[in-house]
């Protein structure tokens, strides 16, 4: 394959991971390919989920002036990936803070200090991550015209609002033209996840999936377009393509379905 289509979790590594080994693997991953693809709903995704935990730890900081009293708010996250996440964004800021100019990276013996040097990273790397976005590769395809992709703001008071996050909610779906066109596939995706799955979202994937392929005159809303998720790379990607993610458990297994291949960076 020639091209790849980025998923959420690549375009991730490579915006808001520095240093990692995440990132590192992403890069050179890229060179693999003629052409790398980068559909909007990644950075959909990618704004409301990773992108979105960032600034929750930004504003953290801000409200508590404590990198201390931060590290035990992350450490009672009973979600296990925005704890995860979390704990990836400090990685991010001190690999951020580690590189820059002693003058900005002053972290001090006080926790104060330190919470107000973790901050500034983070939010260098909110404001940076997304210029970049739609940078990093070849192209960015599939455009979604009911999503506003309107970059973070910092208000008045330093706390960072990423909102919207979600489509608009008074309007069908903009992809659900092409999905409602392709019912065998629709059909296909929905046979490659497990009836048996105890896993939350496999059921609210085959749940939308279902409705899709029963009920294709009802509304494709904003949640239904949430809950397919994974299944929008794999239906969108092009033939001449693969998927390019990190998370070959549920990827894999979707395209093979629809034949297409999903790939590891």
């Amino acid at each position: 394959m020639s091209d790849a289509y980025i998923e959420t979790t690549v375009l991730t590594d490579i915006l808001v991971k520095p240093g990692s080994r995440k990132h590192q693997r992403a890069t050179a991953a890229f060179k693999r390919y003629e052409n790398t693809l980068l559909p909007v709903y990644s950075i959909k995704e990618w704004k409301a989920g990773p992108l979105d935990t960032f600034a929750y730890l930004h504003n953290k900081l801000l409200f508590t002036k404590s990198y201390s009293q931060t590290l035990n708010a992350v450490s009672a996250l009973t979600r296990p990936y925005q704890k995860s996440t979390s704990i990836e964004a400090l990685a991010a800021a001190a690999t951020t803070l580690k590189a820059s100019q002693k003058r900005f990276a002053g972290l001090g013996g006080h926790d104060d200090e330190m919470a107000d040097s973790f901050r500034l990273a983070l939010a260098s790397l909110i404001i940076r991550s997304w210029r970049k976005r739609r940078n990093i590769t070849t192209r960015v395809v599939d455009e979604l015209p009911c999503y506003v992709e309107a970059a973070p703001r910092v208000g008045k008071d330093g706390y960072f609002d990423l909102k919207p996050k979600e489509c608009a909610g008074d309007q069908e779906c903009c992809l659900a033209p092409q999905l409602k066109s392709q019912t065998k596939l629709l059909e296909a995706l929905l046979g490659a996840i497990p009836k048996n799955s105890g896993r939350r979202e496999d059921q609210k994937r085959r749940q939308a999936l279902k409705r899709l392929i029963k009920h294709p005159n009802q509304i494709m809303d904003r949640e239904m377009c949430r809950d397919l998720g994974d299944a929008i790379f794999a239906f969108f990607c092009p033939k001449t393509a693969v998927v390019l993610t990190t998370n070959l458990r549920d990827h894999a297994a979707l395209a093979l379905s629809v034949g297409k291949k999903a790939e590891k960076p």
